[in-house]
């Protein structure tokens, strides 16, 4: 947990414990809190993540580096639709059954591709993806799924979710200004 006012960390004994049993004893308990304290801050100095964690630069250095090589972690920008007032949907997908798998593939790299997509998730059960698309408005996000959608011979049905509000963001809690 992050006190903003005074930039220090506590940490919750029970969210180490959930993280490192979560990553299967993968994760030790410092890299269990290097990653709250990324993920609350991805652009933490290794000197900051020394400070707060109680070790070493050269130790907090080695152990984010770790994480990232491991394929753990991963530092990065999130655009955050809501502080621009645009609008995103899940788009729920179920392919035929007898669907070619090179079309299916096909349609996998144009989805990940596809500049208004910022996510895509497999699935098992009754729909086998989710294509997540953003765009300025509710009528242009229309208009994006349904070129995207139109003609596609593979796609037995589909569900179309708009998200309306983000109530949490990781670990943000969120608002949507155009609701």
């Amino acid at each position: 947990m992050v006190n903003k006012k005074k930039k220090s960390y506590s940490w919750d004994p029970e969210d180490i414990k959930f993280w490192r049993e979560m990553s299967k004893g993968e994760l030790s308990d410092l890299d269990v809190k290097i990653f709250l304290a990324l993920r609350e801050n991805g652009r933490l100095p290794d000197t900051e993540l020394a400070r707060i964690t109680g070790v070493s630069v050269p130790t907090a250095r080695r152990h984010r580096i770790s994480l990232q090589e491991r394929g753990y972690i991963r530092i990065m920008a999130l655009f955050i639709f809501e502080e621009f007032g645009l609008a995103s949907a899940d788009v729920i997908v179920k392919f035929k059954e007898d669907a070619p798998k090179e079309k299916v593939a096909s349609f996998m790299e144009e989805a990940i591709s596809h500049r208004k997509v910022f996510e895509i998730d497999e699935y098992i059960g009754e729909y086998n993806v989710v294509i997540k698309f953003f765009d300025k408005d509710f009528k242009e996000l229309k208009k994006t799924i349904d070129e995207f959608l139109q003609g596609r011979d593979i796609i037995q049905k589909t569900l179309i979710l708009p998200a309306v509000s983000s109530p949490k963001l990781f670990t943000t809690r969120m608002k949507y200004k155009h609701v």
